[in-house]
Protein backbone atom coordinates (compact mmCIF):
# COMPACT_ATOMS: atom_id res chain seq x y z
CA UNK A 1 0.00 0.00 0.00
CA UNK A 2 1.17 3.67 -0.65
CA UNK A 3 2.52 5.82 2.17
CA UNK A 4 0.01 8.69 0.80
CA UNK A 5 -2.91 6.08 1.02
CA UNK A 6 -2.02 5.32 4.76
CA UNK A 7 -1.84 8.27 5.63
CA UNK A 8 -4.73 9.02 3.87
CA UNK A 9 -6.71 5.78 5.85
CA UNK A 10 -5.49 7.03 9.63
CA UNK A 11 -6.27 10.17 9.05
CA UNK A 12 -9.87 9.65 7.67
CA UNK A 13 -10.30 7.00 10.75
CA UNK A 14 -8.60 9.32 13.45
CA UNK A 15 -11.14 12.52 12.34
CA UNK A 16 -14.12 9.79 11.87
CA UNK A 17 -12.73 9.11 15.73
CA UNK A 18 -13.05 12.34 16.73
CA UNK A 19 -16.22 13.47 15.10
CA UNK A 20 -18.59 10.67 15.79
CA UNK A 21 -17.75 10.92 19.10
CA UNK A 22 -18.32 14.50 19.12
CA UNK A 23 -21.39 15.00 16.68
CA UNK A 24 -23.04 12.25 19.27
CA UNK A 25 -22.34 14.17 22.36
CA UNK A 26 -23.60 17.29 20.94
CA UNK A 27 -26.34 16.06 19.10
CA UNK A 28 -27.57 14.51 22.67
CA UNK A 29 -27.32 17.45 24.37
CA UNK A 30 -28.78 19.84 21.55
CA UNK A 31 -31.80 17.54 21.05
CA UNK A 32 -32.29 16.19 24.50
CA UNK A 33 -30.76 18.43 27.02
CA UNK A 34 -28.15 15.16 27.86
CA UNK A 35 -26.03 12.62 26.41
CA UNK A 36 -27.83 9.30 26.37
CA UNK A 37 -25.15 7.36 27.90
CA UNK A 38 -27.30 3.75 27.31
CA UNK A 39 -26.99 4.48 24.00
CA UNK A 40 -23.61 6.31 23.34
CA UNK A 41 -21.52 3.40 22.98
CA UNK A 42 -23.63 2.06 19.29
CA UNK A 43 -24.70 5.47 18.79
CA UNK A 44 -21.05 6.72 18.87
CA UNK A 45 -19.85 3.85 16.75
CA UNK A 46 -22.33 4.20 13.86
CA UNK A 47 -20.98 8.18 13.58
CA UNK A 48 -17.48 6.44 13.48
CA UNK A 49 -18.32 3.99 10.69
CA UNK A 50 -21.08 6.21 9.19
CA UNK A 51 -17.83 9.15 9.04
CA UNK A 52 -15.12 6.42 7.79
CA UNK A 53 -16.91 5.35 5.04
CA UNK A 54 -17.46 8.15 3.43
CA UNK A 55 -14.20 9.18 3.57
CA UNK A 56 -13.38 6.34 2.12
CA UNK A 57 -16.23 6.70 -0.72
CA UNK A 58 -15.87 10.28 -1.47
CA UNK A 59 -12.39 11.57 -1.82
CA UNK A 60 -13.64 14.68 0.37
CA UNK A 61 -10.34 15.54 1.56
CA UNK A 62 -8.67 15.88 -1.97
CA UNK A 63 -12.00 18.11 -3.35
CA UNK A 64 -11.41 20.53 -0.33
CA UNK A 65 -7.40 20.90 -1.02
CA UNK A 66 -8.76 21.38 -5.08
CA UNK A 67 -10.96 24.57 -4.20
CA UNK A 68 -9.21 25.52 -1.43
CA UNK A 69 -6.22 25.80 -3.79
CA UNK A 70 -8.27 27.48 -6.26
CA UNK A 71 -9.47 30.26 -3.95
CA UNK A 72 -6.09 30.89 -1.57
CA UNK A 73 -2.29 30.17 -1.59
CA UNK A 74 -1.64 26.31 -0.04
CA UNK A 75 -0.19 26.69 4.04
CA UNK A 76 -2.11 30.36 4.83
CA UNK A 77 -5.07 30.18 6.91
CA UNK A 78 -7.09 30.77 4.46
CA UNK A 79 -6.31 27.42 2.39
CA UNK A 80 -7.22 25.85 5.45
CA UNK A 81 -10.38 27.54 6.23
CA UNK A 82 -11.97 26.73 2.81
CA UNK A 83 -10.70 23.60 2.74
CA UNK A 84 -11.77 22.69 6.35
CA UNK A 85 -15.41 24.15 5.38
CA UNK A 86 -15.34 22.50 1.92
CA UNK A 87 -14.51 18.80 3.81
CA UNK A 88 -17.35 19.35 6.87
CA UNK A 89 -19.94 20.70 4.10
CA UNK A 90 -19.30 17.33 2.16
CA UNK A 91 -19.30 14.83 5.55
CA UNK A 92 -22.56 16.89 6.67
CA UNK A 93 -24.30 16.44 3.68
CA UNK A 94 -24.31 12.81 4.09
CA UNK A 95 -23.91 12.04 7.97
CA UNK A 96 -26.63 14.27 9.03
CA UNK A 97 -29.33 12.47 7.17
CA UNK A 98 -27.60 9.02 8.15
CA UNK A 99 -27.43 9.33 11.57
CA UNK A 100 -30.90 10.60 12.20
CA UNK A 101 -32.18 8.18 10.32
CA UNK A 102 -30.28 5.38 12.42
CA UNK A 103 -30.72 7.68 15.95
CA UNK A 104 -34.30 8.09 15.09
CA UNK A 105 -36.06 4.90 13.11
CA UNK A 106 -33.21 1.93 14.44
CA UNK A 107 -33.09 2.95 17.93
CA UNK A 108 -35.86 4.53 18.53
CA UNK A 109 -38.21 3.22 16.24
CA UNK A 110 -39.85 5.93 14.72
CA UNK A 111 -40.60 5.67 11.00
CA UNK A 112 -38.22 7.06 8.88
CA UNK A 113 -40.75 9.45 7.00
CA UNK A 114 -40.91 11.00 10.42
CA UNK A 115 -37.10 11.43 10.98
CA UNK A 116 -36.33 12.64 7.63
CA UNK A 117 -38.16 16.23 7.73
CA UNK A 118 -35.34 16.77 10.62
CA UNK A 119 -31.84 15.23 9.02
CA UNK A 120 -30.39 18.61 8.77
CA UNK A 121 -31.71 20.31 11.77
CA UNK A 122 -28.25 19.68 13.65
CA UNK A 123 -26.04 20.78 10.81
CA UNK A 124 -24.71 24.06 11.65
CA UNK A 125 -24.21 23.43 15.01
CA UNK A 126 -22.16 20.76 13.78
CA UNK A 127 -20.38 22.52 11.42
CA UNK A 128 -18.97 25.17 13.40
CA UNK A 129 -18.16 22.98 16.53
CA UNK A 130 -16.79 20.82 13.44
CA UNK A 131 -14.72 23.41 11.85
CA UNK A 132 -13.58 24.82 15.16
CA UNK A 133 -12.26 21.07 15.88
CA UNK A 134 -10.59 21.02 12.58
CA UNK A 135 -8.86 24.34 12.45
CA UNK A 136 -7.55 23.39 15.83
CA UNK A 137 -6.30 19.90 15.66
CA UNK A 138 -6.39 18.95 12.07
CA UNK A 139 -2.53 19.85 11.86
CA UNK A 140 -1.66 16.97 14.90
CA UNK A 141 -4.10 14.63 13.78
CA UNK A 142 -2.37 14.59 9.83
CA UNK A 143 0.81 14.36 12.00
CA UNK A 144 -0.23 11.34 13.76
CA UNK A 145 -1.63 9.93 10.78
CA UNK A 146 2.06 9.94 9.21
CA UNK A 147 3.74 8.53 12.36
CA UNK A 148 0.92 5.60 12.34
CA UNK A 149 1.86 5.43 8.68
CA UNK A 150 5.29 4.89 9.30
CA UNK A 151 6.44 8.24 7.95
CA UNK A 152 9.53 9.50 9.92
CA UNK A 153 11.13 12.79 9.92
CA UNK A 154 14.04 12.10 7.72
CA UNK A 155 11.13 10.31 5.03
CA UNK A 156 9.38 13.16 5.17
CA UNK A 157 12.31 15.57 4.31
CA UNK A 158 12.83 12.83 1.60
CA UNK A 159 9.34 13.10 0.16
CA UNK A 160 9.32 16.52 0.14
Amino acid sequence: MKLETKVNLYNNLFNSIIFGITFTIIGGLITTGAVDWASFPISALVGVMAGFVIGLIIPIGKIGAIVAGKLSKPGTFLFNLIMNTVLLILILLFMCPALTIFMGSVLMGAPISAVLPNSYALFLPFFFIGLILLMVFSGLIMKLSMKCAGITAETNQETA
